[in-house]
Order: C-alpha cells, then sequence, then structure tokens
C-alpha cells in the first residue's frame, strides 16, 4: 500500500478550515477597528494624544451701592512639582522636598507625615508621577507671600518646583455683611460633572455657598476658558492647539448701604446687650433689621443677628468654626431676615385694615365700643359664660371708643377681634357680621405678597403663611372657629412670616398700594465698570389700582394666578413636579390672562395681567396645588382713600398711640408696633410656653419721611418682649442714622419741601378730629403694650 502524505485528504482539508477561519476572524476584527469602531478608536486615541486644560475665569466683584467692595479677588500661591523635572538623583531631589518642606510646612518624606493627616510632598509627587510625570503636581496651597517670593528666589536650585498664583475671594466687611454677601467653597461631588461641563476644574475651582456668591453664581463666575494641547503618553506638552480665552465674570453693585448696616448692626446689638443686662440673664440673642426703600424694593441693610464671620471661609473652609456655627443654637449660617417664620403680631394689623376698610366691615370715621376683652360663647353651652373662650386686650383697661385710625394708633386688641371675625352684640348697621372673615383677609393678605416667595436675590427664602379653612381641615383635621379668625386678624394663631415679607407688606402701604419685589442687586457691571444692566423696579403686585394708567397690565402674584386659572396657570404650566407640566407652553414673559376687577357680582370688567417672574426664578416651589383651584376667586385691590386711612393710623401711632417714642422733632415718622407670642422648639423645652403667659418677640415697622417716604425699617427681636420697648429703638436708631447719612452726603438742600413735624390729617380723608386718644395717665402703658 501506498503510505499516505501528511498533508492529503482530510488532514489537508482541515488544515485550509483552520486557516481560512484564522483569516476570516483577522477580517472581521479589522473591519471592526477599521471601519464600524473606527470613530470610538479614534476618540480613544485623540483622548490619549489630547489634553484640554481648563483655565478659571476672574470672578467679579461685588461692591456696595456707594462702590465699597465687599467681595474682592485677591492672589494665593501654590506650590507645583513636575515630576518628570526632578533630578535623577535621589539624594537631590529629597533635599529640594526638605527645603520645600521648611518653607511651606508640608511634611518632605511619608517617614516624616506618618502618623499624621497631611500627605507628604514625596507621595503627593509619587501619585502624580504615575498618572502624568509631566503634569504639574500641586503640593502646598496659598502659601505666605514671602514663602512664595523666597521660592522663585531659589528655583533654579530646585528645578522642577515653581510658585503658581490663583486668585482667591477676601471680604473685607466680614460679618457685617455676610449675610448678604456670602462665602465660597469647594464643589460638592454631586454638582462636580454638571459643573465640569461648565469648564469648572471640581479639583481646585470654589463656587458660591451662600448669598450673593451663591445665587449669583452663573454672573459672578464668569464663563471658563480651555486649552487644547497635545501630549505623549507621560504628559508632557509637545504642541498647543488651540485656546479657548475665558470671560471674566460681572461685577455686582448691590443696594446695600454698608454705612447704614453697620448702623443696624449696632443698635441691634446694643438692645440684645441692654436686655440681658438689665435682666440678669441671656433672655435673647437673635433679631433682624431691614431696612428698605418703599419706593423702589432696594433693601438698603440687611442685618441677620447672630451671624457668621465669612472671612473664615474666604481662602479654604474653617472646619472648625463652621461646625461651631453650624451647632450653634441661634443658626448664625441661617439669613432670619428670609428664612426665619415667625408670628407678626401687631403689624399684622395694617394689613388687616386694608380689607377692613375696602371691604367696608367699618366705616372709618365709626367708632365702636373696645372694653377689656371680648367673649366668645362656646356653642354647645352659649348661655354659660364660665365657659366662653375670653380675648383679652394687651391694655387691661380696654380703649372704649376707637375708629380705625384710633385703633391702629393704640393698637387695640379688641378692636381687630371685632372687625376680623365679628361681634354679634354690635348692630349689623355699624359693623358687618363676621367681620372681614377668614377668606376676605387671606384674599387682602395674599395680596401683599404673604405666602409667596418674593424673589429676592438671596438663596432659602421662605413664604409664609396665612391659613384659611381648608389649611386647617386638611393639617389637623379640625373646622374654623371664630377664635381662629380673632388670632389671625391681629398676626397670631397660625399666621407666619418672614421679617422680609412683613417689611415689604408694609411698604406697599407705605408707598401708595405697589407691592415691589425686593432686592440686593442694584447694578451689573463689565469689567472696566461700565453698566450692563441697569436698575429698574419690579413690581410683582398691583394693589392700588387708582394709580395705575387704564392701558397698564395690572401685576398680579403667582398663587393668585395658580387659585384662579387653575391647571392652565402659569405655575400649573411650568412646574416640572405639576400634572399639567408642558414646557413648550411654559413663557413667564409672555404669559398673560384676565381677570374680573369688579367687586361687584353682576358686573363684569375684565383687565389684563401678568406675573413678574424673578431672575434665576426654576419653577421648583411647588405652588401648583389642584387643592387650592377656585375659578370664582377673586385677587382684592384697594382703593386709594382707604391706603391713606392706614398710613395715617400708622402716623397716629407715633403721634399719640404705642409707638410714640419714634415721633422724632425734623422729620415725620408713621409706623406700627407688635408684640407676637409664640411657642417654639427653643421656647417649648425651656419650660416657658405658659398659657396666658407665652413668650413674645418685638417687632416694629417704621418709615419717614411720612409724606413722601425714602425708607421703611423693619426690626425684630426674638423673644424681646414688648415691640415698642425693644424693636422700636432699633429701628428709630437705624432710620436717625439713615436720615444723618442722607444729610452728611447731599448737604442742606437734601431736606425736602413740605418736611416738618406736623400731624395734620392728609387731605380728603375722613374728618377724624374728634377720635378720642389715649389718656395721659396712660400713654406710658400704650407705649410699653404693642
Amino acid at each position: 500500500m501506498r503510505p499516505l502524505n501528511p498533508f492529503q485528504g482530510w488532514r489537508l482539508t482541515f488544515l485550509q478550515g483552520v486557516i481560512f477561519a484564522v483569516f476570516l476572524l483577522f477580517s472581521f476584527r479589522l473591519y471592526e477597528l477599521q471601519i464600524s469602531e473606527w470613530a470610538e478608536y479614534q476618540l480613544a486615541a485623540e483622548d490619549n494624544r489630547l489634553e484640554e486644560v481648563p483655565e478659571s475665569a476672574p470672578r467679579g466683584v461685588i461692591f456696595d451701592r456707594n462702590n465699597r467692595q465687599l467681595a474682592l479677588n485677591v492672589p494665593a500661591f501654590n506650590v507645583t512639582i513636575i515630576p518628570a523635572a526632578l533630578p535623577a538623583d535621589p539624594a537631590a531631589e529629597v533635599d529640594i522636598f526638605n527645603r520645600l518642606s521648611a518653607l511651606v510646612g508640608v511634611p518632605p518624606t511619608a517617614a516624616m507625615a506618618a502618623g499624621g493627616n497631611i500627605i507628604s510632598i514625596e507621595e503627593q509627587v509619587s501619585i502624580g508621577e504615575g498618572i502624568a510625570p509631566f503634569r504639574e503636581v500641586i503640593v502646598a496651597q496659598d502659601i505666605p507671600v514671602n514663602a512664595a517670593m523666597q521660592i522663585l528666589e531659589e528655583r533654579v536650585s530646585m528645578p522642577g518646583v515653581d510658585v503658581q498664583a490663583v486668585g482667591v475671594r477676601e471680604y473685607p466687611t466680614g460679618a457685617l455683611t455676610s449675610q448678604v454677601v456670602g462665602y465660597m467653597g469647594p464643589i460638592p461631588a454631586e454638582e462636580a460633572e454638571a459643573l465640569r461641563e461648565q469648564g469648572y476644574n471640581p479639583a481646585y475651582d470654589r463656587i458660591g455657598y451662600a448669598g450673593v456668591e451663591f445665587f449669583l453664581e452663573s454672573v459672578l463666575g464668569g464663563q471658563r476658558g480651555s486649552v487644547l494641547r497635545e501630549v505623549d503618553v507621560a504628559g508632557e506638552v509637545i504642541q498647543e492647539i488651540s485656546r479657548a480665552e475665558s470671560v471674566p465674570g460681572q461685577n455686582v453693585r448691590l443696594t446695600i448701604d454698608t454705612e447704614l448696616q453697620a448702623a443696624a448692626e449696632t443698635a441691634l446689638r446694643n438692645r440684645i446687650s441692654f436686655i440681658n443686662t438689665t435682666e440678669g440673664r441671656i433672655r435673647t440673642e437673635s433679631g433682624v433689621v431691614i431696612a428698605m426703600n418703599p419706593k423702589t424694593g432696594e433693601v438698603l441693610a440687611m442685618v441677620s443677628w447672630p451671624t457668621y464671620d465669612n472671612t473664615r471661609f474666604a481662602r479654604n473652609i474653617d472646619y472648625e468654626y463652621y461646625l461651631e456655627v453650624f451647632n450653634a443654637n441661634q443658626t448664625p449660617l441661617v439669613n432670619h431676615a428670609i428664612s426665619s417664620l415667625y408670628p407678626p403680631g401687631s403689624v399684622w394689623k395694617v394689613l388687616t385694615s386694608l380689607g377692613v376698610l375696602q371691604e367696608e366691615v367699618v366705616q372709618p370715621e365709626t367708632l365702636i365700643y373696645n372694653p377689656p376683652s371680648l367673649a366668645l360663647p362656646n356653642r354647645y353651652a352659649p348661655n354659660d359664660e364660665s365657659v366662653a373662650q375670653r380675648f383679652f386686650d394687651w391694655n387691661p383697661e380696654g380703649f372704649g371708643l376707637l375708629n380705625i385710625v384710633g385703633a391702629l394708633a393704640n393698637s387695640s386688641d379688641v378692636y381687630f377681634y371685632q372687625v376680623g371675625g365679628g361681634n354679634p352684640e354690635v348692630s349689623a348697621s355699624v359693623l358687618k357680621p363676621n367681620g372681614l372673615g377668614p377668606i376676605n383677609l387671606f384674599r387682602y393678605v395674599t395680596a401683599v405678597g404673604i405666602g409667596s416667595e418674593l424673589g429676592i436675590e438671596l438663596p432659602g427664602e421662605q413664604s409664609g403663611r396665612m391659613p384659611d379653612p381648608d389649611w386647617k381641615r386638611r393639617t389637623y383635621g379640625e373646622n374654623w372657629s371664630t377664635g381662629d379668625t380673632y388670632n389671625a386678624a391681629f398676626g397670631q394663631g397660625y399666621v407666619t412670616v418672614t421679617p422680609l415679607q412683613l417689611i415689604t407688606a408694609v411698604a406697599a402701604v407705605a408707598n401708595g398700594g405697589t407691592v415691589y419685589q425686593p432686592t440686593v442687586v442694584r447694578e451689573l457691571l463689565d469689567a472696566e465698570g461700565n453698566v450692563t444692566q441697569g436698575f429698574t423696579p419690579h413690581v410683582v403686585r398691583t394693589l392700588n389700582l387708582d394709580r395705575l394708567g387704564p392701558n397698564e397690565p395690572i401685576v398680579l402674584l403667582e398663587i393668585e394666578d395658580m387659585i384662579m386659572k387653575g391647571e392652565t396657570s402659569l405655575s400649573c404650566t411650568c412646574e416640572p413636579t405639576s400634572n399639567s407640566y408642558n414646557p413648550a407652553r411654559c413663557d413667564p414673559d409672555g404669559y398673560r390672562n384676565s381677570v374680573d376687577i369688579n367687586p361687584d357680582p353682576f358686573i363684569e370688567e375684565m383687565r389684563e395681567y401678568r406675573i413678574h417672574v424673578p431672575f434665576n426664578y426654576q419653577f421648583n416651589g411647588n405652588v401648583c396645588d389642584p387643592l387650592r383651584f377656585e375659578p370664582d376667586y377673586q385677587p382684592p385691590f384697594v382703593d386709594d382713600a382707604y391706603i391713606r386711612i392706614v398710613e395715617e393710623g400708622m402716623r397716629s401711632a407715633v403721634t399719640y398711640g404705642t409707638a410714640s417714642a419714634a415721633n422724632l422733632s425734623y422729620v415725620n415718622v408713621a409706623g406700627k408696633t407688635g408684640t407676637a407670642e409664640y411657642c417654639d422648639d427653643v421656647a417649648r423645652p425651656l419650660g416657658l410656653c405658659i398659657p396666658g403667659s407665652w413668650p413674645a418677640h418685638a417687632w416694629f415697622s417704621g418709615y419717614l419721611p411720612y409724606e413722601d417716604p425714602e425708607i421703611i425699617v423693619q426690626a425684630f427681636v426674638y423673644n424681646g418682649g414688648e415691640g415698642s420697648l425693644v424693636a422700636l429703638p432699633v429701628a428709630v436708631e437705624t432710620l436717625e442714622a439713615y436720615w444723618r447719612l442722607r444729610n452728611e452726603r447731599l448737604g442742606p438742600s437734601s431736606f425736602p419741601s413740605g418736611t416738618t413735624t406736623s400731624s395734620d390729617a392728609l387731605p380728603g380723608l375722613p374728618d377724624v378730629s374728634t377720635q378720642p386718644q389715649t389718656d395721659p395717665a396712660l400713654q406710658n402703658d400704650a407705649a410699653a403694650g404693642q
């Protein structure tokens, strides 16, 4: 038999098949590499070859309204080492590390750093060398200037070492303006990816954490630049391919007057110190002072005490100090002017009066008898006075006959019980049955901004609360009672506001009927100081139609629009959490709708309105609430004559009522005191919530000149007691400081014509010359009461 050749027959066929399969596999893989996955591998190769280095943009400077710097950039110096440029001799390398350690205080080697929480220079360089030997490694940050200069002088003998100058923040006014200015910190991990896409470098860049620094990050931060360069596998730069220049952040001029801010803070601190010293114990440690231009909404001063020192966070977060203020009882990191809610007390009577007059609950000149207390019969035993709920006036002797001006002047609680919730013992021809009522009270205080975020350019603003019967039923499962109305009518019960909300609402009365957006931002400027965005006051609610042109659109609040228009309202259309969310239809600037402005149910008078949407508003306030839809809801407006009567009541409070200590001899002041009982998470554990003897906050709102207001001041002292004794002096000192600064800056010609100390009533108001005034023997009691 002839022997079989090894490569014949099935063996040859098998070998051919294997060779074909290998070539087929190679061809398939080559197809993947060269055709189907070419773009992916090309991109990977480009990533290895190309490196994009972000370049920070100069951050904008923050000024006060008089161009005083509140936040600016100053140089800081970092020490860098290029691992590949260090000497090859290990001993020489260690000598460099030792020399740097002596200058910057970082341990030179791992052995020297053992047991500590600081990474040595040697370890940092080793880590960097393993990643990219030619890339700079920062081994020390924010070193002293003299150390930086010394390193620069010696860098010839320290190859690979350099000093990098970077910008850091400095806050010249420190704690004085920290609640407004804020501070900066490292980029949080949860925001790193989103900010990296905007050009930030999470490893080194810092962003605003609080105040204007946070709210205006996009304005102050500018636009990051970048450098695209070709590098080898070790990170050594071969060439620069392209460069995108950074755009400096815009400068911001605030509305804050630093000198007035200092005067307001001093007044508040001195009053708190006086209270605690007088009582020989720590009674209060917290308070707020806000000064505002009532005709524009510009915040001239905003003091929240206690506060924190943002200079401790300027270069690096001082974590020991941060934990100290974070855990403090009075929460210094919180801006209490916008983020804390309190019962407003008798200052609220100003707002109740608007509804009482407009709804004709009582005529302005009508006198109502006000006894020391008012009994509310028990519904289950209406004839048994022993089980009746009794509501007391702060004046144990009562005030007798008062009209609404006198009630505001003397801050009569019983008067506002009656006009707020009614009194069946008073004739219906004199007092409207059931008074203003909770629904109308809700309408009127909502119209001046209570329950809404007003849009100030600071984070953490709270919306406050004016409850209504539905709210109580949903929250507590209880029906609304007349007693609830009595309490709500003078700012107690379930009512809560922020100091900013209250001053904004009272300012709407002082300016004649317009609610302005409170603002701390006056202008934006470029790096050369040119104004890029000027100041324009923003109306958030039109209250007085008498001062509006016939073709001017009304401005309503977002919450009012939501209640009336329901699913088609702006908030329900634009809020992502709403079932009616439709981004295609969300057009805040172009949104218009119509409202019936005639309160007569048989006469329809439609008028166009718009909604003011503040800068940076994200529609994340959960305003849209189907449970509150009410197509028949009618936003209220207040006649000019009624607003002027309320103004007269506030002026009378100063000339002969509870605020007589604010009656300055050289300029007319109007104002309203407030004493608000409370029981919160601080008072309750201390056993202070004793029925009939609860602790009280002190309030005062006052403005000047009465005839043409330039400034309104809201003072609040936590657990301060009587508003007229505690908050009023703080506000008066602030008003006096404003008037002094104003006249110093403008000279004698700054006195407005007609500014007198006359207490004559405004023209066109009902004659109240027969209004009973408080007996001189009760003047001191009146001043101490509300």
